[in-house]
């Protein structure tokens, strides 16, 4: 076969997958604007990082989890079982210390005693609790912007890790780009091949 005819395809197979490659690489760098011959150049994601946050973190609020979910499930949480063990913690340290017992009275209180005290307190900063939660969902609603709070740690990620983790990620899938590419240029080259030869 003609070395002419060969070189369409070689060549297009190159151009196909040097031009995915450089997409890709496109989409990140380069991360601060450059100027070449007039142009002012910036990697895709650098350049609009700020709409990108925005539109991910409006996705996430829509879609996955927005304020009133998290206010939600505040307001669902259930505290029996801390409060209770946190009172225990307090009262047995509280009537078991060392200084306390050399008190006559503190020194015969009974187990008994103990249990009606920590129950009587766990009764009473539970139905506080429950008078309180819709007041702190109320209130978590009105301060936690989850979009906002989303769009600023989009925001401040480092560009150089957020690229190396997204490429490792996506590595085969990024190849296969590349394939595709180099597969989709030796197509057309021989194409090229193929009329340059019934013209000839």
């Amino acid at each position: 076969m003609d070395l002419f005819l060969l070189l369409p395809p070689v060549f297009g197979a190159i151009i196909g997958w040097s031009a995915n490659y450089l997409a890709i690489k496109l989409l990140f760098k380069p991360h601060l604007p450059v100027d070449v011959l007039g142009m002012r150049l910036q990697g895709f994601i650098p350049k609009r990082r700020k709409d990108i946050s925005r539109t991910l973190a409006r996705a996430v609020e829509n879609e996955l989890l927005s304020t009133e979910d998290l206010a939600l499930a505040l307001n669902n949480i259930d505290w029996k079982e801390e409060i209770e063990k946190t009172i225990e913690e307090v009262v047995e340290h509280r009537l078991s210390a060392p200084k306390l017992k050399k008190f006559p009275v503190i020194g015969v209180i009974s187990e008994n005693l103990k249990y009606h005290i920590k129950y009587l307190l766990t009764k009473e900063v539970l139905r506080g609790i429950d008078k309180k939660k819709g007041a702190l969902a109320a209130k978590f609603r009105e301060n936690i912007d989850i979009k906002e709070l989303l769009v600023s740690k989009i925001d401040r990620l480092d560009l150089v890790k957020f690229e190396g983790g997204l490429t490792d990620f996506m590595a085969s899938e990024l190849k296969h780009l590349g394939l595709f590419g180099a597969a989709v240029g030796l197509t057309l080259g021989r194409i090229q091949s193929g009329v340059i030869y019934l013209l000839r």
